[in-house]
């Protein structure tokens, strides 16, 4: 992604080739790899969106990489330790907040993947913890489906390069 397709893409289109002017999103594990990338490359990305993926608040109880098992009810999230979330690029709120302008994340109301209270409590300790930049979308009545990443990408859409 970034020593090849980047410089391709900037290469072959008119970019605008600087982070303020570069997003990444991605859909369930998109999402997931969304934060991979974007997280470990701060001076590349401005705008990160996770449409359902990507956040802490949709792992298991057995932490990143362990899903929720169908059926099974959410465990709620665990206390965000900044240090180590997303790779550690929210150590220092402030610095996160002055290289990332929108910190993306959603999912829809309706079991059995998404679980929209984790991540209103995720978004809840980001924004205690000092994270500035974050913004949530909770998509009504849908679940882990396209209607739910098309209204996503419609709210992210128009937040940007502000």
């Amino acid at each position: 992604m970034v020593n090849d397709l980047i410089p391709w893409v900037d290469t072959h289109f008119r970019t605008l080739a600087d982070k303020d002017h570069r997003a990444m999103a991605g859909l369930s594990m998109g999402g997931f790899m969304t934060a991979s990338v974007t997280m470990v490359n701060l001076d590349k990305f401005s705008y990160i969106g996770l449409l359902s993926g990507g956040t802490a608040a949709g792992f298991g109880a057995g932490g990143p990489g362990s899903p929720i098992p169908i059926g099974a009810p959410a465990p709620p999230p665990a206390a965000l330790d900044l240090k180590t979330i997303y790779s550690g690029a929210m150590a220092d709120p402030a610095e996160f907040n002055k290289k990332v302008r929108v910190f993306f994340f959603s999912c829809g109301t309706e079991p059995p993947l998404e679980n929209p209270e984790a991540l209103k409590i995720h978004q809840q300790q980001l924004i205690a913890a000092g994270i500035t930049n974050s913004y949530l979308y909770i998509s009504p009545g849908t679940s882990h489906e396209w209607q739910t990443w098309r209204r996503s990408l419609f709210t992210f859409g128009q937040l940007l390069f502000k």
